[in-house]
């Protein structure tokens, strides 16, 4: 069983050193993929230049160079994005002044510009990188402006602000649907983390439940015994022998209990799984009895039938706790348990009329009612106790059939 104070793991997660290779091995993957980019749109856009498919104006060198400086920084274009897009609406404000044009299109229209628009929106956030996208465009702008006053032999045009406004509204989509997935995921972790540690503390409450039960009535009877040997031990030597063997076989009773409770914990984790249920009560009160502590009648009403191991397992143990606390504080007492086996719930009764041997009662722990409480909570019941008019006590819970969950 998992310890709650721990802190929640996912143990789907893959080890450190796998989760570093799985990184380096993406990280190597998209700057091959960058660097290919880069070498492709120089090839691509100003190759045809270099080689003379195509005539434009500017030398080849001057081609060659401005082709470079426009391509070549998007190797780095994830690193460094901001920085990136910058460089590229350097390159294409300078050409045009230069009087040189490095790809086959007017205005050195090619893919670089647009590429950079788009990591910068995906990279960072909505006014950042519509900041950093209207800088570039106004780079861009300025010189194919000027130029166009300067050097009117060189035809200019608006392609570059007409292909940066898709790839930023593309970009910018890309980056707030990847956002929304994280925070869903992050939300899914938490909620996740949240419903494990909600069951590990289900899982603590319930085992305490069933360890409280199981030890609290064996020692009950073991205590309640011990009390009577000791007042007639001088005087009454047979019924404090009596006492002794009912101690004896109280406590190889709790013994056997909690033994059978810690298998099923180590066996499936979970303190439900034990088998214990209503049909073990005539053996409890044939037990209780037996302990000549008090006296014990069982009636039923109704038809018995089939609960679900929740129902079952509960109706036990409240049956139990509220015998048990007869034992505590009404020592002698006549108990009656009833049992109503209705259509829609189940009805369990614990009467005691106060008790009347002169042993001091037992101090309980104020567990006992609580956990009884507890249980007909967790199964969508109700449980009223408190003393009668005759100096008795009475508990009484109400269990709904319909919609029990397992396990409680």
């Amino acid at each position: 069983m998992a310890d709650s104070s721990q802190p929640v793991v996912d143990s789907d997660r893959p080890p450190w050193h796998v989760r570093i290779a799985d990184r380096s091995g993406t990280e190597r993957t998209a700057r091959f993929a960058d660097a290919a980019l880069a070498l492709g749109c120089f090839i691509l856009f100003t190759g045809p230049l270099l080689v003379g498919a195509v005539d434009r104006q500017g030398t080849l060198w001057a081609q060659a160079l401005l082709g470079v400086l426009a391509a070549a920084p998007l190797a780095v274009r994830r690193r460094r994005p901001v920085g990136v897009l910058l460089t590229i609406s350097v390159v294409l404000a300078a050409a045009p002044l230069l009087g040189v044009q490095f790809t086959p299109f007017v205005s050195d229209a090619g893919p670089a510009l647009p590429i950079a628009v788009c990591t910068v929106a995906v990279a960072h956030r909505r006014r950042l990188s519509a900041a950093a996208t209207v800088a570039a465009v106004l780079a861009a702008t300025t010189g194919a402006l000027a130029a166009y006053v300067l050097r009117p032999d060189i035809d200019q045009n608006a392609v570059q602000l007409a292909l940066a406004i898709p790839a930023w509204l593309i970009g910018d989509a890309v980056r707030t649907g990847r956002d929304y997935r994280r925070r869903v995921a992050e939300q899914e972790r938490l909620a996740a983390a949240e419903q494990r540690r909600r069951l590990r503390a289900e899982e603590h409450l319930r085992l305490s439940r069933e360890v409280h039960d199981v030890v609290s009535h064996g020692l009950s009877m073991i205590a309640v015994q011990a009390g009577i040997g000791r007042m007639v031990f001088d005087d009454r030597p047979d019924q404090a022998r009596e006492a002794l063997a009912t101690i004896e076989v109280a406590s190889r009773a709790a013994l056997t209990d909690l033994r059978g409770l810690l298998r099923d914990i180590r066996d499936s984790g979970s303190g439900g799984g034990s088998g214990t249920g209503l049909a073990d009560l005539p053996a409890l009160v044939a037990r209780i009895g037996d302990d000549g502590v008090i006296a014990v009648t069982l009636t039923e009403d109704g038809v018995p039938r089939d609960y679900p191991p929740a129902v079952d397992l509960s109706g036990y143990r409240i049956v139990q706790e509220a015998v048990t606390n007869a034992v505590k504080h009404a020592p002698g007492a006549a108990v009656r348990i009833e049992l109503s086996h209705r259509p829609s719930e189940l009805i369990l009764t614990v009467r005691d009329d106060g008790g009347s041997t002169p042993t001091v009662p037992l101090v309980g722990s104020g567990l006992g009612l609580a956990g009884i409480r507890e249980r007909a909570d967790l199964l969508g019941g109700d449980v009223v106790a408190g003393p009668d008019d005759d100096g008795g006590f009475t508990v009484s819970a109400r269990l709904p059939v319909g919609g029990a969950e397992v396990g409680a």
